[in-house]
């Protein structure tokens, strides 16, 4: 049996009003090496500029060359 762990990132704290805004997931295996990343266009104007920054600034420290 294989796990795979999933983590999303949102563009505020309430579902709903907020936007997911990046998906990744990884099968727990040795050498992490089967991966997914995407990002998403958030819906909606509700967002907070802090939680975006945190996002990117992730992607960018994080990107593959």
């Amino acid at each position: 049996m294989s796990w795979i762990m999933v983590d999303i990132e949102a563009d505020g704290p309430i579902p709903g009003d907020s936007s997911m805004v990046s998906l990744g997931a990884v099968v727990v295996e040795s050498g992490l090496k089967r991966t997914f990343y995407g990002e998403l266009k958030p819906i909606s104007e509700k967002f907070m500029p802090e939680a975006l920054a945190v996002s990117k600034r992730w992607h960018f420290r994080n990107r593959r060359a």
